[in-house]
């Protein structure tokens, strides 16, 4: 198992590394990186989420232990991570924030999805689509709306909650979002046996060919950016501001969230899965696992540095569990998948 996922996962991130090489060349201005991101999530990704779910077997529905594990499991290990960074690390309520969805928020999509389809199959399309939705709506809508009600005045703007924006936050994580109504379309595909004209099965076929190496490209691109922050968060003074020194909390709480993101996360999640549903199929059992178990997400920073004003931890994080994941991944595999 261990060589098995190694193999599916080793050319996931040399594309990533192909990305990142491409963002020091001048033919990939920084300009380029947002410009591909947004052809990935709003039109290559949801072909491919459309396509796998269009086309599976989707009879016998989702899981009821799939979902319940995933979401509780989640819920769970996000509250355990912020109740360490705010009284084990004494943190203060934005980095704790900061800090609990690093260790909680993976990168279920441009990453989670390959890494599971590469593994598994196209088979396990349908658990992936499902698994990333989970994670996306109770990080991507509970997030921001925690931290309206936690941090009103954080991240130097106006955040306090209300039902308008509460509503907002929901309706772009979800009504606004071309993933979602992909997977929606695709399964009403699949319940009522629609037919699809040959010509627009195949044209989504081709642009499903790009999400996953896009994606990864994306995310090898963004990576550039990343480290370039982090540098410079290193070359700035200090602060001194009656708390624990930036640097040292920083390389505290960067090590928390690889070890949580990359270790405690996925045990949780096959502890539950052991204990509650040892029954569950191979695919569903080990898509719950592997989204568990993806690196911090890219959208982790931006949305930590929009909502808290603190995301340079995050930003080193996400590095880290990026590179750590190749070997991390195959490890999990060997010791807890079916």
């Amino acid at each position: 198992m261990f060589l098995d996922v190694l193999y599916g996962v080793l050319p996931l991130f040399f594309v990533m590394l192909t990305g990142y090489a491409a963002s020091h060349a001048p033919k990939f201005p920084a300009s380029v990186e947002p410009a591909l991101n947004v052809f990935v999530f709003y039109v290559a990704l949801p072909a491919l989420l459309y396509k796998v779910v269009a086309r599976a077997d989707i009879s016998d529905g989702v899981p009821f232990a799939f979902l319940w594990i995933s979401i509780v499991s989640a819920l769970v290990f996000a509250l355990i991570s912020w109740l360490a960074f705010r009284y084990l690390l004494r943190a203060d309520r934005a980095r704790a924030l900061a800090g609990m969805l690093a260790t909680s928020f993976g990168n279920v999509s441009y990453l989670g999805i390959p890494i599971v389809l590469g593994v598994m199959g196209t088979e396990a399309g349908f658990a992936a689509g499902m698994g990333q939705l989970v994670h996306n709506i109770i990080f991507m809508v509970g997030f921001p709306i925690l931290a309206q009600i936690v941090l009103p005045h954080a991240g130097g703007g106006e955040h306090k909650a209300s039902a308008a924006r509460i509503a907002r936050t929901v309706r772009n994580a979800l009504v606004c979002s071309p993933v979602t109504w992909a997977m929606l379309v695709g399964g009403a595909v699949a319940i009522f046996a629609v037919p699809v004209p040959q010509p627009v099965d195949d044209t989504i076929d081709l642009v499903a060919a790009a999400a996953a190496p896009g994606a990864l490209f994306v995310i090898g691109m963004s990576l550039k950016r990343t480290i370039d922050r982090a540098r410079s968060r290193r070359r700035a003074p200090a602060a001194a501001d009656g708390t624990a020194p930036a640097a040292r909390w920083a390389k505290i709480s960067i090590a928390t969230m690889v070890v949580g993101k990359l270790v405690a996360f996925p045990v949780l999640v096959v502890a539950m899965l052991l204990a509650f549903a040892p029954e569950l199929d191979r695919i569903w059992f080990n898509s719950a696992v592997l989204m568990a178990a993806m690196p911090v997400s890219a959208t982790a920073y931006i949305m930590a540095q929009n909502d808290t004003g603190d995301g340079e931890p995050t930003a080193v994080a996400i590095v880290i569990t990026c590179v750590l994941s190749v070997i991390a991944l195959p490890v999990l595999a060997q010791l807890a998948l079916k």
